[in-house]
């Protein structure tokens, strides 16, 4: 009789325990949310909840993390550990690590990330863009704009390879023809500083330019480096060696820079985008010239997206057959962009 009591006590006790097993994340202003802590990159921790599904948190918000189950953590050193979180403190994080049994605490601002996503070894990039334009009736005109650019981007290297293509008639006359292309290879010392080394070859028929060659290189330094936000800027010497079609040759070195920006807003709603480059000559710092490619870019479907963009030439010296010092022209362009 006291057996068969005992048995129902314990069935009972087990049948309407709820054991805890959700994540805590504890809020600097007190807050305390439960559920499952998914990942944290960029600053930013995923957090899973019954009520609100996944929510997103500055890590900056964030004074205690609790979990259940093992965690993958980065620290900004580049080290990696793995392990349960234990007893922790204010501000701080314990980790019983998986492989060696052992307590290793630290500041929860040295964590770089938790649960990492997956990353390919090799990001790949591709973007295209195409503008046509045909007029006919009392204007007789035919315009037409390509570009390109693919990246590839490891741990320490980056490459980049691009080029444009502009012409225009009027008529049945060629108006408007130039073009370029380009090369960037960059190697990263630290997360955020590298070494880079660039070439650049522009053809502008109608600035008197056959063809313009550019090497350099020099240090840069990227400010910021995700899906959402890219920025960088890098300078240093180069050379440059201009054949004009009807001035006479030069050559002559050159400090020259790289400004390169891209920035989404309202979830990816639409991305601003401004790139460019330019050299002063070293002899004569009154001679120099600057290229810019910006606008606003708008994604439609799988990759497909519209683009305003203007650009802007300015060449402070140009051959004395040239018109003018400077370029414009605003295109409204159809494009696409692959992503890895």
């Amino acid at each position: 009789m006291h057996l068969k009591i005992l048995i129902f006590i314990l069935v009972g006790v087990f049948s309407t325990s709820d054991p805890v097993t959700a994540d805590q994340l504890h809020l600097e202003n007190g807050d305390i949310i439960t559920g499952k802590m998914i990942r944290m990159e960029n600053q930013k921790l995923v957090f899973k909840t019954d009520y609100a599904g996944e929510i997103s948190v500055d890590w900056e918000k964030i004074v205690k993390l609790i979990t259940e189950d093992p965690i993958k953590v980065i620290l900004s050193d580049g080290s990696f550990l793995e392990g349960f979180t234990g007893e922790t403190v204010r501000n701080k994080m314990t980790l019983k690590t998986v492989k060696t049994e052992a307590s290793a605490q630290f500041k929860l601002a040295e964590v770089k990330a938790i649960n990492p996503a997956d990353k390919p070894l090799v990001k790949i990039k591709v973007l295209a863009n195409v503008g046509i334009n045909q007029e006919r009736g009392n204007t007789d005109t035919d315009k037409a704009h390509l570009d390109g650019e693919f990246s590839a981007r490891t741990e320490k290297n980056r490459f980049i390879l691009g080029g444009e293509l502009n012409k225009e008639k009027d008529r049945g006359a060629t108006s408007s023809e130039d073009w370029k292309a380009y090369g960037n290879y960059s190697h990263f010392l630290t997360e955020k500083w590298f070494f880079y080394a660039l070439s650049l070859f522009e053809h502008d028929k109608f600035a008197d330019l056959d063809l313009r060659s550019t090497l350099g290189g020099g240090a840069g330094y990227q400010f910021f480096e995700s899906d959402t936000l890219n920025l960088y800027v890098s300078a240093g010497p180069g050379y440059v060696n201009e054949d004009f079609i009807e001035d006479e040759d030069q050559d002559f070195g050159v400090g020259q820079w790289v400004i390169s920006y891209d920035q989404y807003f309202f979830d990816k709603t639409f991305q601003l985008f401004h790139n460019q480059n330019g050299y002063f000559k070293i002899a004569n710092s009154s001679n120099w010239v600057i290229k810019t490619r910006q606008g606003i870019r708008f994604p439609i479907y799988k990759g497909l997206a519209t683009t305003f963009q203007y650009r802007y030439d300015y060449d402070n010296e140009p051959s004395e057959d040239a018109d003018k010092k400077w370029d414009s022209r605003l295109m409204f362009l159809i494009g696409w962009e692959f992503k890895n």
